[in-house]
């Protein structure tokens, strides 16, 4: 027979593990599409804009950044995300609906604004434009 203490330990470690797989399950859904992406100089980013096949978001790797760009679009007009934690720089995971830190369970919105600390700053965004079907992103 448990004690009531004994009870209580075991629910309330029920909840945590549940609660932390939730959000463990979440961040490792299935991976959204990535592009390689061009430019001409190394303060801009070029993206076919016919790279969104499927859904709204991409991400975007280039030569110039350490970490990805996650890529969301919404209607005509397109966020750039750095994918970098700004609680201590280590590369972020984007999912459905979030963007995760493995390292120390920050989470963002996708528009780069800190739901869950321990980030305290949003993420950088990169300001981007369309011409003649390339979208833009330019990094400074």
């Amino acid at each position: 027979m448990s004690t009531r203490r004994g009870f209580i330990k075991s629910g309330c470690a029920a909840c945590v593990l549940t609660a932390s797989g939730m959000s463990f399950l979440e961040s490792c859904s299935t991976p959204l599409p990535m592009v390689k992406a061009t430019g001409s100089n190394a303060n801009v980013v070029e993206v076919a804009a016919n790279s969104f096949t499927a859904g709204n978001m991409l991400v975007v790797r280039t030569k110039q950044l350490e970490y990805d760009i996650l890529l969301v679009k919404n209607g005509a007009s397109y966020k750039a995300l750095y994918l970098r934690c700004t609680h201590e720089g280590v590369g972020l995971t984007p999912a459905a609906n979030k963007i995760f830190c493995s390292a120390h369970g920050s989470v963002f919105d996708l528009d780069g604004k800190v739901v869950k600390e321990p980030a305290l700053r949003p993420l950088t965004t990169y300001q981007t434009e369309v011409i003649n079907n390339q979208i833009i992103i330019h990094l400074s």
